[in-house]
């Protein structure tokens, strides 16, 4: 008597399986079909604010580089070297006024400097 309870209340859940496997099947089916059903108006506003812009090639491709490199000079022209003339009104003698103050800076720099080497 347990064997036959039992084998019958097996069959019943695979068969309520079955049903809700049906059931959720028809649900899916249904609610694709729905959706299917969607105006088609609304889809061509929602492409039409999606549509594609035309971008210029100017600002979609960089401009060409310009060709910034000299060319090659086989010769050149000897350069004239500054003579004591056009120096002169740039130079200023650091010696002239006072030599002995120079002499002790830089002999007190030099003291600062391998003092502080280890």
């Amino acid at each position: 008597m347990m064997d036959a309870w039992q084998t019958r209340r097996n069959l019943l859940l695979l068969l309520g399986g079955l049903v809700f496997l049906l059931i959720c099947l028809m649900g899916i089916l249904i609610s694709m079909h729905h959706n299917a059903q969607i105006p088609s108006n609304f889809s061509r506003t929602l492409s039409n604010d999606f549509k594609p812009l035309s971008i210029a090639p100017e600002d979609l491709f960089l401009p060409e580089e310009p060709d910034f490199l000299p060319e090659v000079l086989l010769n050149q022209e000897p350069r004239n070297p500054w003579t004591l003339e056009d120096v002169r009104p740039f130079w200023t003698d650091p010696l002239q006024d006072d030599p002995e103050l120079w002499r002790e800076r830089i002999k007190a720099t030099i003291d600062t400097f391998l003092e502080g080497v280890p």
